[in-house]
């Protein structure tokens, strides 16, 4: 992380003038980080500026009772002077408010459709969408088109930071760190190395940001060769499904919203197109000798589905936020929460 204690003891006139924000509560958030190993400012062009915009996203002004959400753009100079990847790839309108203190400036950025654009010594812009993108499915993309971090107090409370390190979550009581798509793709490639693992990025980024993301527990299999699956290895609860295909505008909010309200696992194809829901996972008297159970009955019967079906990944998402990436019976890759690292 950029931000050093000199850099600290360089910025406390910075401080003095954004008094929504306190000295002694940036040191002590800065110590707090680096004791949990959370690399939420990893990467971050303006240390400094990144850590002021985290501290207030924890503790936000609040107004006659209401504690409001938040939303920054912390990024290069040139993505706030206009850059297209911001107004152009994005979408945005940029508004100049570099004539307003900070604590003013800030009442303007909802984090779901407005957001705070920081340099490294202040809040310039108001970066006006035309739709909401308070999704952490949105802001992933966001961050990846814009660079830098994306800064985010949900209407839940729960704190968000998207940067080059992945996604760290704040959930009131811990920090939670998810690496990003591409460390997971590359665990999962020397484990699956005759399936087209680069394709699953839609469905891998849909179980992170999108299902992790809203705590939503969930089965998810990828079949990308071919979609039939294996005879007497599944019982199906729901025989139609519309057609959905991750990626596609609006489509994976819809099937997030399904599979909250089903049980059972899901399938996608190679293109990210949902197949089915609703799936009761049968293991073979095989699968259930040579494959231990595991905690909980989701990822269990994942696991050794995985075994009977040699061309799936199978993804399990827990509904408190961590996932899990199976193949032939083993787990290829999963973040613990003791310890927040990929392995």
């Amino acid at each position: 992380m950029a931000t050093d204690q000199g850099e600290t003891a360089a910025g406390r006139a910075m401080w003095s003038l954004d008094d929504a924000v306190l000295p002694g509560r940036l040191e002590r958030l800065l110590g707090e980080l680096r004791d949990e190993g959370v690399p939420a400012l990893e990467g971050a062009p303006a240390g400094l500026g990144s850590l002021v915009e985290l501290s207030y996203a924890l503790r936000p002004h609040i107004h006659e009772g209401r504690v409001p959400t938040y939303g920054a753009v912390v990024a290069s100079s040139a993505v706030l002077a206009d850059h297209p990847a911001m107004t152009s790839d994005a979408g945005a309108t940029l508004i100049p408010v570099a004539n307003l203190d900070a604590k003013f400036a800030r009442r303007f950025a909802d984090g779901r459709t407005t957001f705070a654009l920081r340099s490294k010594d202040a809040i310039t812009h108001i970066a006006c969408f035309g739709r909401d993108v308070s999704a952490e499915y949105e802001l992933v993309g966001l961050q990846a088109l814009v660079g830098g971090l994306v800064i985010q107090r949900h209407g839940s409370g729960q704190v968000r930071v998207f940067g080059p390190a992945g996604v760290v979550r704040w959930d009131g009581i811990r920090w939670h760190h998810d690496p990003p798509l591409d460390a997971w793709l590359s665990r999962l490639t020397g484990a699956a190395d005759d399936l087209p693992v680069e394709t699953m990025r839609p469905v891998l980024r849909f179980a992170v940001h999108e299902l992790g993301g809203r705590r939503i527990g969930a089965t998810l299999i990828w079949r990308p060769i071919d979609p039939h699956l294996p005879g007497g290895r599944v019982e199906p609860l729901v025989h139609n499904v519309p057609t959905l295909r991750l990626g596609q505008p609006g489509e994976a909010a819809a099937i997030a919203h399904a599979l909250a309200q089903t049980d059972g696992a899901a399938i996608f194809d190679g293109e990210g197109r949902l197949r089915s829901v609703g799936l009761r996972l049968a293991p073979s008297s095989a699968a259930e000798s040579n494959v231990p159970s595991m905690s909980g009955m989701r990822h269990t019967s994942a696991i050794r589905y995985s075994y009977d079906d040699a061309g799936c990944v199978v993804i399990v998402v827990s509904d408190a936020g961590p996932v899990t990436i199976m193949h032939r019976g083993s787990v290829v890759s999963k973040v613990e929460p003791r310890d927040q690292q990929i392995g």
